[in-house]
């Protein structure tokens, strides 16, 4: 099937582009900026004009002139909307400073897509099928959405807790809701028509796709992508789908070998048919406590700037941050009370935004205490959201020398460590097997079960 990717419609952010040798540094030079910040010694986090030079959300007016249309690729993260009060009971290591909250909440869903804007998220990945509280979650998320200027992509979870393929005609019947209700709405047009990524496409045939792609009427109202996992897998199908988005959240791009080149392979593949490739980066990873055993350290940074080096690679039309809130796979950059806000200064500085200007304040109804079953992270120690009134260790000149001492030490020595691991990752790469493939193991829906 031929088809032509987006040119110049929809919505594009700035971002931060990397180029071959800047990727090599990017890693000690975004935890060292990070480090800087938290001492209080980074530029001001006060709003910048994005890294195009346009306000973010502006379409570049010489977009078309560039590859796919694109003068930068999005920054997308997928958004988990299944929450209530008791799924915080189950394989949790930490929660949000916004408390065990339901995913329902106006005032959650409105902070959320404050703190998206501030980090420089163009727009968010929802996951969604048809149920009651998905549905409120969805139009209350979009109403939001409208307010902010914040677009949606969505992604349909098809498969069942066993990871078994849910009926075709409930995916059909499910997108022909959507495509009903939202086809027409601005804040799916990030590319130009509603993207809809289907989850699990590798477990329905080609004749179950194409009835729904039929159904549908992909592409002329929705563009359809696939979550196939290889080059190879993407290449069969390629007639069947607009594009891909692979979930790859345990995948580790600092000692994974081949992990570029999986990334870039698929790219290809997905650019050959004139599809949309959207690129995962991933925070870490730890799915021990949800029935799993695969760990990918977060390294305070480290591995998401790698991972987004990486995606950024691949020649993307977005790159797909694994995750905002997947608390239970532990990926998420939400402000959490283990973490702080720390993973959003790591990632306003991969896309060029001003970064979290102020502290959360906790909603009216989404303060309720840890979960008994929570325990603390062992392998980061927790940090406290910064505090914009905070003037801890700058009263006095030599607290002011000592913080840069000890910052100008941090700086060398990520300098070192992020040399040393992009160079190990790259020498391993090439070991790769084609079917080594590792996606995301079973998340929980908003009752606590895993759902795929």
């Amino acid at each position: 099937m031929n088809r032509s990717r987006p040119s110049g419609r929809g919505f594009y952010g700035g971002g931060l582009r990397i180029g071959h040798v800047g990727r090599k540094w990017i890693v000690p030079l975004v935890l060292a900026l990070a480090g800087l910040s938290a001492l209080g010694l980074a530029p001001s986090s006060s709003p910048q004009p994005a890294a195009s030079g346009l306000p973010s959300g502006s379409a570049s007016p010489d977009a078309s002139s560039l590859p796919g249309g694109l003068a930068h690729p999005p920054a997308l993260a997928y958004y988990y909307m299944w929450f209530n009060t008791a799924s915080w009971a189950h394989a949790k290591t930490d929660v949000p400073v916004l408390g065990t909250y339901t995913s329902t909440s106006p005032a959650v869903i409105k902070q959320h897509v404050t703190w998206a804007k501030q980090a420089g998220i163009d727009a968010f990945i929802v996951s969604w099928k048809s149920t009651p509280a998905l549905n409120l979650a969805l139009s209350t998320l979009i109403a939001e959405c409208h307010n902010q200027g914040l677009k949606l992509v969505l992604i349909y979870e098809g498969l069942d807790v066993n990871r078994n393929p849910i009926p075709v005609s409930q995916v059909q019947s499910d997108l022909i809701w959507f495509e009903n209700q939202y086809g027409s709405d601005p804040v799916f047009d990030v590319y130009g028509k509603p993207a809809v990524i289907w989850s699990g496409t590798w477990q329905f045939s080609d004749a179950d796709i194409s009835s729904v792609r039929t159904a549908i009427d992909a592409p002329n109202k929705v563009l359809l992508l696939g979550s196939e996992r290889s080059a190879a897998d993407y290449q069969k199908r390629a007639g069947l789908f607009d594009g891909d988005a692979y979930y790859w959240s345990s995948g580790d791009p600092l000692s994974t070998p081949g992990y570029l080149k999986r990334l870039t392979d698929l790219s290809t593949a997905v650019h050959a048919s004139r599809g949309l490739w959207l690129a995962p980066a991933s925070t870490g990873y730890d799915g021990r406590l949800n029935g799993g055993t695969t760990v990918v350290d977060r390294r305070n940074g480290a591995t998401l700037t790698a991972g987004w080096a990486d995606a950024q690679a691949t020649n993307p039309d977005g790159i797909a941050l694994i995750s905002w809130n997947e608390f239970t796979e532990n990926s998420y950059v939400e402000p959490s009370r283990n973490f702080g806000e720390r993973y959003l200064v790591v990632l306003a500085l991969l896309t060029g935004a001003p970064g979290p200007i102020h502290n959360p304040t906790p909603s009216p109804d989404a303060t309720a205490p840890l979960s008994p079953t929570a325990q603390a992270s062992s392998s980061e120690p927790p940090v406290a959201a910064a505090s914009g009134n905070s003037s801890h260790g700058r009263n006095s000149s030599n607290d002011l020398l000592a913080s840069i001492l000890v910052a100008a030490l941090v700086l060398g020595g990520l300098v070192v460590v992020g040399y040393n691991l992009r160079s190990r990752s790259r020498k391993a790469q090439e070991g790769s097997s084609p079917n080594d493939l590792t996606g995301p193991e079973v998340r929980p829906d908003s009752l606590g079960r895993p759902i795929r």
